[in-house]
């Protein structure tokens, strides 16, 4: 038992300083893209990119295997409770949201074990979300099915921002108070920006949901480049970018202090 949730903590602190990576260099790209006036990308745009610098399959490869690993523990939270969250409605819906996660997760360490072994060439724009709408968009109810998808990816990011407002993530951090006061605004701007950009791509889910029309949904790339288009879209897309680059920091300490394992007590 002790060797499993050894190795339990080790996913989880792997997990969350690869997640706290790519975000990282997601965020550069966003800020580069606020100053350059270039082209936004989105996460998996960001592993195509690592992909073109000098070594960037052995970075690829590694991150791969921490994205992996964050997979795996997000199927642990989920499925093993090990947060406590409980058998409630509210509690089912947070463990739905780990589960859900755990298996983006996977697909993202696929797409970088593909990108690092030069399985893919990583060309060509794919557009998941709206490919995901319209393939609903055909089934019985389609409609209504997409409307409660972008409601979800709406309510994800009302509960990150939630989660920053009321500084609940404070719980799971075994923090001396004097890093509490540099660690706790971080994470509230980082969680914060993080939910803007759900509540972004959820709208347009549901707005294509009202339209019938799946190039109206959005995903990370298509929002970025949205804002980037409009009235002060620069300042926008920049102030997006810190915002993700501080998530990235909260990911990264996340992996140093968060309580994790089996059974971890609030």
């Amino acid at each position: 038992m002790h060797t499993l949730r050894l190795t339990v903590r080790w996913l989880a602190r792997i997990g969350y300083g690869a997640r706290g990576l790519v975000y990282l260099f997601f965020g550069v790209l966003v800020l580069r893209a606020a100053w350059e006036l270039s082209e936004a990308e989105d996460v998996r745009g960001t592993l195509n990119a690592l992909q073109g610098e000098p070594g960037g399959q052995i970075v690829l490869f590694a991150l791969a295997i921490g994205l992996a690993a964050y997979g795996i523990w997000r199927l642990v939270q989920s499925l093993l409770d090990v947060d406590r969250h409980g058998w409630g409605p509210a509690a089912l819906a947070v463990r739905g949201g780990l589960l859900v996660s755990a298996f983006s997760y996977g697909s993202l360490a696929w797409a970088g074990f593909a990108l690092a072994m030069s399985w893919s060439s990583g060309q060509g724009r794919s557009q998941p979300v709206q490919d995901a709408v319209a393939a609903t968009l055909q089934w019985p109810y389609g409609r209504e099915l997409v409307a409660v998808l972008g409601a979800a990816i709406v309510g994800v990011g009302i509960a990150h921002i939630a989660k920053a407002a009321r500084g609940s993530f404070r719980k799971w951090f075994d923090a001396w108070p004097g890093a509490m006061w540099w660690i706790d605004p971080v994470s509230r701007i980082g969680l914060t920006a993080r939910g803007l950009l759900f509540i972004g791509i959820g709208g347009f889910v549901v707005y294509s949901a009202i339209t019938l029309d799946p190039s109206d949904a959005k995903g990370m790339e298509g929002l970025l480049s949205w804002v980037q288009q409009h009235v002060y879209g620069r300042i926008m897309l920049a102030a997006l970018g810190l915002g993700v680059i501080l998530f990235g920091c909260y990911s990264l300490i996340e992996a140093f202090v968060r309580r994790v394992g089996l059974g971890a007590k609030v």
